[in-house]
């Protein structure tokens, strides 16, 4: 059985989420979806500005094991969609979960496992409506409707979303696939990039991703960064 909740405002659809999934049957698919959220979460604790306008939502993905590099085949999903909607040559993947258009931040993804329920649960914030402050702008934040010159429908992009992660699920035993596409996508290759890892900082040339969706950069020999936030020093 499929239930879709729909909240004007919520702290997090994530913790609507957890709430909701607490009382329902483990058969019962999920979706929360919020008009705003006042506490949205990002990646590292960080905070998600999530005001009337935007998409906001979490749902779940069936899948038995942790795969290190579901964070990008989720972007992946979000950027194969926007492209094949709205054909966007200067759209990108940021690794390790977040969507680009130019040097601005359109979305980002939270993704966590559970391997007592054998599932992935998604939160996605994506900037679809919403308008920005000026403050908001310095951080270079950018929505759907600033790019294409009109708004979109909310729920058919949920919708759509959904079913693009349900449909490109098999490539998540073989990642090549999905990380083929990052890699044929990724912001900020070849530029010189600073990566921000909590106790301490490393800075290279963005090379890439390997195999298993780490990030490779180069400080004069090659170096595999498996957690951190990145940053272009001169976009």
């Amino acid at each position: 059985m499929k239930v879709d909740y729909l909240f004007a405002s919520t702290q997090s659809t994530m913790q609507e989420y957890d709430k909701l999934q607490s009382i329902s049957d483990d058969n019962t698919q999920i979706t929360v979806r919020a008009l705003s959220q006042t506490q949205g979460r990002g990646r590292d604790k960080h905070s998600w500005h999530s005001p009337t306008g935007g998409l906001w939502f979490t749902f779940a993905l069936n899948h038995p094991a942790v795969v290190e590099s579901f964070a990008l085949y989720a972007g992946h999903c979000l950027h194969r969609l926007l492209s094949d909607l709205y054909n966007l040559p200067l759209l990108k993947v940021k690794w390790t979960n977040d969507v680009y258009y130019r040097d601005k931040k359109l979305a980002g993804v939270l993704c966590r496992h559970s391997l007592q329920k054998q599932r992935y649960t998604i939160g996605l914030g994506l900037n679809t409506n919403n308008t920005f402050a000026n403050s908001e702008h310095e951080f270079n934040a950018i929505s759907l409707s600033d790019i294409l010159g009109f708004e979109v429908s909310n729920p058919h992009l949920m919708r759509l979303y959904i079913n693009v992660v349900n449909d490109y699920k098999e490539e998540l035993f073989t990642p090549a696939s999905y990380l083929g596409y990052c890699r044929k996508h990724l912001y900020g290759i070849g530029k010189e990039v600073q990566i921000d890892q909590g106790k301490s900082i490393q800075t290279g040339i963005l090379r890439g991703i390997d195999e298993q969706g780490f990030l490779l950069i180069d400080d004069g020999e090659i170096k595999t960064i498996s957690h951190g936030s990145i940053r272009i020093i001169d976009p």
